[in-house]
C-alpha cells in the first residue's frame, strides 16, 4: 500500500527523507504556494497534505474541503511554534523519526477511510471523547412552525446555569434567530458569525470565543450566549465545520452547550452541480451530529404531532444514528382533549416512532407572553410558574428554594 503526499513548502531534506526511507510515503507534488497544494489535492485526490513550511496553513475552510474528500492534513511545527487546538488536523514535531512520521500518517489516512458506524471509526471516537471534559453538547431541535423550541432552549439553560453548572448558550438558528429578543439584547454584531471567524482564523482560543459571547446575568448567576444572526440572509457567515469546532471547544471548558438550531436538514445537493456550494441547512445537521443530547420540542396538537412525525422520518431517512427525545409543548385539554398527557402518549405510541417522551410542558400562553414582553426568562419574571417547574425537571434539577420575583438584570459584552 502506497500512500500519495502533496507537501507544501520547499523543504527538499523532508523530500530526501520520505524518498530514502523508502516506505509507504510517495511524493506526488512538491508547492511552494497554499492554493496550488489544496488544488493538487483536490485534482488528483491525494490522501495527504503535508506541510513543511510551518508559515503557510490553509484556511480552515480549505481544511475542511479537504477532510471532506478524505485527505488527511498534517502540519510539521518547528520548536518554537505553538501547538494550537485543532482535531482534524495531525500536528506533529519537524524533527519527527521518518518510522514515526509514517506510522502516524498511516493510521490517520486509514482512519479517514473508515466508514461511518464501522466498529473501528466508533472506538476510535469514543476514545478521542474520553480525552476531553465531560461537559454535554445539548440540542434544541423541532420540525418546522412555532412550537415553542426556543423558549424551551433558552429556559433550559437558564434552569442549568442556576443550579451551578456552567452554561454556553448559542443561538444557532439560520432561519429565524430569537435568542437575543428574549433576553432583551439587541445585538446586531451575530456572536455565532464571529465565533465562526475566530475558529476559521485557525485559533481556538477560549478567551477569544467568550469575548463574542454575551455575559447575560440572570437572577443570582450568568450565562454565557452567543447570539445569532439578525437577518437570516446573513447564513452563509455560519459555516457548519467552524461552528462544529467552536462548540467542541466550549464543551471543553463549560458544563452545558445548548443549542438552539433551526428546523430543516434538508441538503440541496441538487444545488452543488460540479462544485461545492454552501448548505444552508448543514449547520442544523452538523449540530444534531455532534450533539449528546437532542430534544425535539413538538406542538401538543392536530398540526403539530403530524408536523414532527414528518420531520422525524425525515431524520431517519438521512441521519439514523440520531435519535431525539420528545418533548411535547402547550398541553392542556383545549389542545388534546380530556387526560392530555394520555392522549399525546396513546397517539404518541399509536402512531410515532420509537423515540423516548421525556417531558411535558404545560400550555401557559400568559407567562410566556409576559417573559416576551419584559426580555427575561421564567426566573425572574414567573419564577413558581407550572411552565417553569417542568422545565427545571427536564433539566434534571429539584423544584426546591424557589426565588422570590425578579425582573432586573444586568448584561454586558465579555471582555
Amino acid at each position: 500500500m502506497s500512500i500519495s503526499v502533496v507537501l507544501l513548502g520547499e523543504q527538499e531534506s523532508m523530500v530526501r527523507q520520505i524518498e530514502s526511507y523508502q516506505g509507504e510515503l510517495i511524493v506526488t507534488r512538491v508547492c511552494s504556494e497554499i492554493a496550488e497544494a489544496v488544488a493538487a489535492c483536490l485534482t488528483a485526490g491525494a490522501e495527504v497534505l503535508l506541510i513543511a513550511d510551518a508559515q503557510q496553513f490553509p484556511l480552515m475552510e480549505q481544511v475542511d474541503e479537504l477532510l471532506s474528500q478524505g485527505t488527511a492534513v498534517v502540519y510539521l511545527l518547528d520548536g518554537s511554534a505553538a501547538i494550537s487546538p485543532m482535531p482534524e488536523v495531525l500536528q506533529l514535531p519537524a524533527d519527527i523519526a521518518m518510522s514515526d512520521l509514517e506510522q502516524r500518517i498511516t493510521a490517520t489516512v486509514r482512519s479517514l477511510k473508515l466508514p461511518e458506524g464501522s466498529p473501528e471509526r466508533d472506538d476510535r471516537e469514543t476514545a478521542d471523547l474520553e480525552l476531553r471534559d465531560k461537559g454535554r453538547i445539548v440540542s434544541f431541535w423541532s420540525a418546522p412552525g412555532s412550537p415553542g423550541r426556543s423558549t424551551v432552549a433558552l429556559n433550559f439553560a437558564v434552569e442549568a446555569a442556576a443550579a451551578g453548572r456552567s452554561v454556553v448558550l448559542l443561538d444557532a438558528d439560520t432561519y429565524a434567530a430569537s435568542i437575543s429578543i428574549q433576553l432583551g439584547l439587541m445585538d446586531e454584531s451575530a456572536s455565532v458569525a464571529q465565533i465562526c471567524r475566530i475558529m476559521d482564523s485557525g485559533s481556538a482560543d477560549i478567551s477569544r470565543l467568550n469575548a463574542a459571547c454575551s455575559l447575560v446575568q440572570v437572577g443570582d448567576t450568568t450565562i454565557r450566549v452567543g447570539t445569532g444572526i439578525p437577518r437570516s440572509s446573513r447564513w452563509p457567515e455560519v459555516r457548519p465545520s467552524a461552528l462544529r469546532r467552536a462548540t467542541l471547544a466550549f464543551k471543553d471548558h463549560y458544563d452545558l452547550v445548548v443549542l438552539d438550531v433551526a428546523p430543516h436538514i434538508a441538503l440541496d445537493e441538487q444545488l452543488s452541480f460540479d462544485t461545492q456550494a454552501p448548505q444552508r441547512n448543514a449547520v442544523t445537521v452538523e449540530m444534531l451530529g455532534c450533539s449528546d443530547d437532542i430534544f425535539m420540542v413538538v406542538q401538543s396538537d392536530s398540526v403539530g404531532i403530524p408536523r414532527a412525525l414528518r420531520a422525524i422520518d425525515e431524520l431517519e431517512e438521512s441521519h439514523a444514528d440520531l435519535q431525539p427525545k420528545i418533548i411535547f409543548n402547550r398541553v392542556s385539554v383545549s389542545r388534546s382533549g380530556r387526560s392530555p398527557k394520555r392522549r399525546l402518549i396513546e397517539a404518541w405510541v399509536r402512531f410515532g416512532p420509537m423515540h423516548d417522551v421525556v417531558g411535558f410542558l404545560p400550555n401557559d400562553s400568559a407567562v410566556c407572553s409576559a417573559s416576551v414582553l419584559a426580555g427575561s426568562p421564567l426566573l425572574e419574571i414567573a419564577p413558581r410558574s407550572s411552565l417553569r417547574m417542568e422545565i427545571r425537571s427536564l433539566a434534571g434539577i429539584k423544584s426546591s428554594n424557589l426565588p422570590k420575583k425578579r425582573v432586573s438584570r444586568r448584561f454586558s459584552k465579555s471582555a
